[in-house]
């Protein structure tokens, strides 16, 4: 892609976000991006189709950048390394994660997180229950709002406790649920 697009590609994008967290998603217009940007407002239309479409690949690269953090560390199970990379990386990155998940109308950021999360945590811990009781699905749900509870929290009180407080408490906590899972917590 063209450096030029890329620059006001980001250039649209960093406004929004600056707007977002100065007026809310409803109340920003094109008109603000674009005089803000100091572009005209068909230069947003060009790359966007509305304020919609803005948000959605807003949410979308935050959530890939936040996926590129996790696949680049080492660690892909579920282990204390792979949470702690995760609240590092949005320890980094506290600003715009606060913003995505605390704004209103921002669910959107929330479910798409949720079910990359879900689809992650299917794939990666490979269930296999010793009881035949448990549902794979109902384990995936549990686990996965868990993790998104203390994440959501953690996040939206300011990181009330430090990276590896949170760790080692989520993993104590998700520990006597995770027995029967094929991969080691530890």
């Amino acid at each position: 892609m063209d450096r030029r697009i890329q620059k006001t590609r980001q250039s649209i994008m960093n406004t929004f976000i600056d707007l977002l967290a100065e007026k809310g998603f409803e109340k920003i217009t094109i008109n603000d991006i674009a005089e803000r940007a100091n572009i005209n407002r068909g230069t947003v239309y060009l790359h966007y189709v509305d304020k919609f479409d803005l948000l959605d690949k807003c949410i979308e690269t935050y959530i890939e950048l936040l996926l590129n953090h996790c696949a680049n560390s080492t660690d892909t199970k579920l282990k204390a390394s792979a949470f702690q990379s995760v609240f590092e990386y949005l320890e980094k990155n506290f600003t715009i994660y606060k913003l995505l998940l605390s704004n209103e109308g921002f669910g959107f950021f929330r479910n798409r997180l949720f079910a990359i999360i879900a689809q992650t945590v299917t794939d990666v811990i490979s269930i296999k229950s010793e009881n035949n009781a448990l549902s794979n699905d109902v384990t995936t749900q549990f686990l996965t709002s868990g993790f998104i509870g203390v994440l959501e929290w953690w996040i939206n009180n300011s990181m009330p406790c430090n990276v590896q407080e949170v760790t080692e408490q989520l993993l104590f906590l998700l520990e006597p649920y995770t027995k029967h899972l094929k991969t080691t917590i530890i």
